[in-house]
């Protein structure tokens, strides 16, 4: 083959090439411009990418076997072993403690009601909990969208209970329809948890109250049109099950 032949198809191939990688910056650009839109209609997406990532060693066995990731519904996190136990539960006392000013977290008073059922004996899924307890309005139910990033969007004064485990979360920022919702666990007593959300509640406003309904322990409250309800039952193995719903907070 002459210099002349291999001139003549090294040209066009490096004009491809060329036009290929220009191809691809044009696509990465828009990609990234994209994706900014996105978060910005998306708090949950930004709350999450927001976040550090995180090497803590409490932290790296939580997704075992990948059950944080699973496809095609809201992604569920377990409980590592080791999570479970007393020592657990301590740390997540202590850390308890120093969200509310350092001291003794005082105890909730006694229920002031009880009814026979739990609204929440048959809800399985947190757009059921939203519905149970007619969190949001009408039709709010229906905007919920799920992401671990919802956690981080909590008011201030209902945050998961330290150290706790949140097992799936969801809300929503629709028109009307501030919603946030957590099913975690933890290995501290469901009183002791009451304890913590009626004195944190308190503390910021939101009028609690605490009562029975059926198995679970329940603290609920708010302030002008913003509500919040906190439902602790066991859920053996030593730990608690709660499921913690806000709206318009």
């Amino acid at each position: 083959m002459t210099d002349g032949m291999m001139a003549s198809r090294w040209f066009p191939l490096r004009n491809a090439l060329a036009a290929g990688a220009l191809a691809l910056a044009l696509s990465a650009c828009g990609g990234d411009a994209g994706q900014t839109e996105r978060e910005n209609r998306d708090p949950a997406v930004t709350a999450a990418l927001s976040d550090p990532i995180m090497a803590d060693p409490d932290l790296t066995s939580q997704n075992r076997a990948d059950s944080a990731l699973s496809g095609g519904g809201p992604a569920t996190a377990e409980v590592p072993p080791d999570k479970r136990g007393p020592e657990e539960a301590e740390r997540a006392r202590l850390a308890a403690r120093e969200l509310l000013g350092g001291g003794p977290v005082p105890p909730a008073p006694p229920p002031a009601g009880q009814q026979a059922e739990s609204r929440l004996a048959r809800a399985v899924t947190l757009e059921a909990v939203a519905v149970a307890l007619d969190m949001g309005g009408k039709g709010c139910a229906k905007s919920v969208g799920y992401g671990f990033g919802w956690v981080t969007l909590l008011p201030g004064a209902l945050p998961v209970y330290p150290r706790g485990h949140a097992r799936v979360a969801a809300g929503s920022d629709a028109p009307g329809c501030k919603l946030r919702l957590v099913r975690f666990v933890t290995p501290v007593s469901a009183g002791e948890v009451a304890d913590f959300y009626f004195a944190s509640a308190r503390k910021a406003g939101l009028s609690p109250e605490v009562r029975r309904e059926g198995g679970d322990l329940v603290v609920q409250g708010g302030k002008g049109a913003g509500r919040f309800a906190v439902y602790l039952r066991d859920a053996g193995n030593g730990l608690t099950e709660v499921d913690l719903a806000t709206s318009g907070l």
